[in-house]
């Protein structure tokens, strides 16, 4: 694969979107790491809890059910905020107490780790709350058509108010917005 991405050029952007509560966040991490790793550090990666389901209860079909009282959206973000801790070098696993070769201390990281690779990642809010939420994990924001809340003001105004309540959090200075809409003002 590094093979076949040798002499393309660098995108300016180039999104990859993924259902993030329909997905092991440790093996996501290691997948992400790898592909970024292969492209030179450019993957930008869209996360998301997804768009309302077609299949009811479709998360059960891919082995993963919310706990008591907890909703799909809510597996969603704690999936991801599982990932981010790992992207950016945090240890989940006891090293065995006898290794084939000398561990770290302390717990033990993903692997492969990719500088940078926490700095380009996107969440797809779909509610103004996610938007702030979003901008609290210090990710930037996907805002899209596929808003999930009404209301009662043209979908245009929504979104811009989507955009303003991310950026009005401390933590989004340094992030980004990718909006996806006709009427949006920048």
């Amino acid at each position: 694969m590094s093979e076949a991405l040798e002499g393309v050029a660098a995108p300016a952007r180039a999104d990859l979107c993924h259902r993030h509560g329909l997905e092991n966040p440790l093996y996501m991490a290691e997948d992400a790491g790898a592909a970024d790793l292969i492209a030179g550090g450019r993957l930008q990666l869209g996360i998301s809890r997804g768009s309302p389901e077609q299949v009811l209860e479709g998360y059960k079909y891919f082995g993963y059910v919310p706990p008591e009282g907890s909703t799909d959206a809510d597996m969603a973000r704690q999936h991801t905020e599982v990932f981010l801790r790992v992207i950016e070098g945090g240890g989940f696993a006891r090293p065995n107490p006898r290794p084939m070769f000398p561990n770290p201390p302390g717990l033990l990281p993903i692997e492969p780790q990719s500088p940078g690779l926490r700095d380009r990642i996107w969440w797809g809010a779909g509610t103004r709350a996610t938007a702030e939420w979003t901008a609290q994990q210090g990710m930037n924001l996907m805002s899209s058509t596929l808003l999930t809340e009404d209301t009662g003001v043209p979908f245009h105004q929504l979104q811009a108010e989507q955009i303003h309540r991310f950026r009005a959090l401390p933590d989004s200075e340094c992030v980004e917005v990718l909006c996806e809409a006709a009427g949006v003002d920048e």
